[in-house]
């Protein structure tokens, strides 16, 4: 149910013309014993990041890299709006959500680590 799920994912950017290429397809095992499957997508000439498409409590989201992050990739909706943020650095990851109207980060999900 899970890859046909996520596969719906990518067939949906794919017919976008988001998906360039699946990279990875990695499962994150979260604090509490949360597993987060995700499918990492490069941007179309392969060289950097794109897209990730996460499965979190049952909800399939979609986030586009964005070039803030410090050390690794975080990944984000395109909007200045609220929303999720996926940062990811050396097979650790941790989800986030940003609340724009207080501009605020509140940690979701911590210490997941790629298996």
């Amino acid at each position: 149910m899970l890859k046909t799920m996520i596969g719906a994912g990518c067939a949906a950017l794919w017919a976008s013309g988001a998906l360039a290429g699946v990279t990875s397809t990695p499962r994150y095992t979260c604090e509490r014993g949360v597993e987060i499957p995700t499918v990492y997508i490069n941007t179309e000439d392969g060289s950097e990041p794109g897209v990730v498409v996460l499965m979190v409590e049952g909800r399939m989201i979609n986030l586009e890299a964005t070039g803030e992050a410090a050390s690794g990739v975080r990944y984000r909706f395109p909007n200045d709006g609220s929303g999720y943020i996926w940062w990811t650095h050396q097979g650790e990851a941790q989800l986030i959500w940003y609340d724009a109207e207080v501009k605020e980060e509140v940690t979701l999900y911590a210490f997941c680590k790629e298996s």
